[in-house]
């Protein structure tokens, strides 16, 4: 009988479910932690396979290229800073104005992309609309959190922020993030500056303001 490797006896009590969830976690860690590392290293199956302590066909097993674990990571990357940001928007006070939301909203975006490398996130955002079918669709993971902002403007008793349909809420979050995010991917001189921060706070007035 061959003798079960590490790596195996790490899953043996895992169900075959909760075994591919946990390498694919690892492998997104893995690509992760390599572009804050080596910012500047090509990141290959080979490099990802010694960081994770996997095989390169697990690798190929989960993501068809390297270029959609990008984009995978990019997509985890959305949904946890949602989550954040619903549990932002939850806790807010009537009292908070529409200048005081739209600092925290520049504040906490400005963290994400201006503290660690884009390296992985500028190559998830090729990936994504070079490959997406409708590459509108990467906003819609925003969709879970328009609830959470009708129900904080409802309760606002500030008299700052206009009334949204809900159809407009697509376009205002696009708007936003790219204004956020841009000079950032781009590698902009104004990205993350006090001028960047301007620019998107007047941006955000002028769309959500009564």
């Amino acid at each position: 009988m061959n003798q079960m490797s590490d790596f195996e006896k790490y899953f043996t009590h895992e169900t075959k479910q909760e075994r591919g969830h946990a390498r694919v976690e690892k492998i997104l860690d893995a690509v992760e932690n390599l572009a804050e590392e080596s910012p500047h290293k090509k990141i290959d199956a080979r490099s990802i396979a010694k960081k994770a302590f996997i095989s390169i066909g697990a690798i190929y097993h989960h993501f068809p290229s390297i270029q959609s674990i990008f984009a995978s990571l990019l997509i985890r990357k959305v949904q946890a800073r949602l989550r954040q940001l619903t549990l932002l928007i939850d806790g807010l006070g009537t009292q908070v104005t529409l200048d005081d939301l739209t600092t925290l909203l520049i504040d906490q975006g400005f963290n994400y992309w201006g503290s660690k490398s884009l390296v992985a996130k500028k190559e998830a955002l090729r990936f994504f609309y070079k490959n997406a079918k409708r590459p509108e669709l990467f906003y819609s993971f925003a969709q879970d959190l328009y609830p959470h902002a009708k129900a904080f403007i409802d309760r606002n008793n500030t008299n700052t922020i206009r009334d949204i349909p809900e159809d407009e809420w697509p376009l205002l979050v696009r708007l936003t993030q790219t204004a956020i995010i841009s000079p950032f991917v781009e590698q902009l001189h104004i990205a993350g500056t006090d001028v960047h921060k301007k620019i998107v706070k007047d941006i955000i007035l002028r769309l959500y303001s009564k």
